[in-house]
């Protein structure tokens, strides 16, 4: 319980004791009321943003990580480069550093191509305990990382199809896996597989390859020239991500909860203390502050960037109903 809600509990009871039936109705009003639960969470950075930003190709030989560093070289060197069915651009604010000059990168699709993929489903056989016969199966482990990658997704699909049960799909696709990256990586599954059977979690599973032609969308990237020294590149990062400016000094009170934050997260239940509804609205969260208890809904703005006496922190901003 806050100290708020401590202080409030106790000025009720005194109330009550001096037999005030007035009283007695506020305390009930004061339990019975919805409330919500306000959750602020705080992550402090640091003097600079470099280290939260920068992105370079995968230098391993993770199945896309070929195609990553062929993008990386064309695009810093003023090119174009096209890939299909795949976006390899981590995010809308990625950037990269080549040969002390600053990118910005870019995605955006730019057409539709009917391509031919091949595609990955599994049939369940049964548990390998279970079976009188069980067929020899090649452990997920012991396949090549491109082929481990595509058994999982195809697997959650046929554990779904023989338990009747659902599964995320946004790791699956046509009813299993969509091969794509495999010009760069060995395969025993696609497109003609070496193994009839795979074992996941000691579970027999029959293997399916087949060819189907999909429409891909087409995504072209781009680099943006942002700064060709570290300096003005801080500048630039300073005012593409900071979301909030706060230039003075929080008051005592509202800096000791906001140290709470930075420490793990802070909470209180409706109504709130005045120095916690100052400190959101100094960090320009005034629209949680107008969320309706009546309402119960849960509400959250999360990776909100801020700068503070001359610091960078992230923080989020959590409105749930109270337990």
């Amino acid at each position: 319980m806050s100290h708020w809600s401590r202080r409030s509990l106790l000025t009720a009871v005194g109330l009550a004791g001096v037999g005030s039936l007035a009283g007695c109705g506020a305390l009930e009003s004061t339990v019975d009321a919805p409330q919500l639960s306000y959750t602020l969470s705080v992550d402090e950075i640091g003097e600079t943003l470099l280290d939260r930003v920068g992105w370079s190709p995968d230098d391993g030989d993770a199945p896309w990580a070929a195609e990553q560093r062929r993008l990386y070289d064309a695009v810093v060197d003023g090119e174009r480069y096209t890939t299909v069915g795949y976006d390899l651009v981590p995010d809308e604010q990625t950037y990269v550093e080549h040969e002390g000059t600053y990118y910005e990168l870019h995605s955006t699709p730019t057409d539709l191509r009917e391509v031919e993929r091949s595609v990955l489903r599994l049939e369940w056989s049964g548990r390998r305990d279970e079976l009188d016969d069980p067929p020899a199966a090649i452990e997920r482990e012991d396949l090549p990382p491109i082929d481990a990658r595509a058994v999982f997704p195809a697997y959650v699909v046929a554990r779904a199809r023989e338990h009747g049960g659902g599964y995320p799909h946004d790791i699956a696709e046509e009813g299993g896996y969509v091969y794509r990256f495999l010009d760069d990586s060995e395969s025993e599954l696609a497109p003609d597989p070496d193994h009839r059977y795979v074992s996941v979690h000691d579970t027999i599973l029959a293997v399916s390859v087949t060819r189907r032609r999909l429409e891909e969308p087409v995504y072209t990237a781009m680099a943006i020239e942002i700064a060709d020294t570290e300096a003005a590149f801080e500048r630039a990062l300073d005012g593409a991500l900071v979301d909030v400016r706060v230039d003075e000094q929080f008051p005592d009170e509202q800096r000791r909860l906001f140290q709470r934050a930075s420490a793990g997260e802070y909470e209180e239940t409706t109504p709130l203390s005045e120095e916690y509804r100052g400190l959101l609205r100094a960090l320009e969260r005034h629209d949680l502050l107008d969320a309706d208890p009546e309402r119960q809904r849960s509400r959250f703005e999360s990776g909100v960037y801020l700068k503070y006496d001359d610091r960078f922190y992230r923080f989020d901003a959590y409105v749930n109903p109270a337990d």
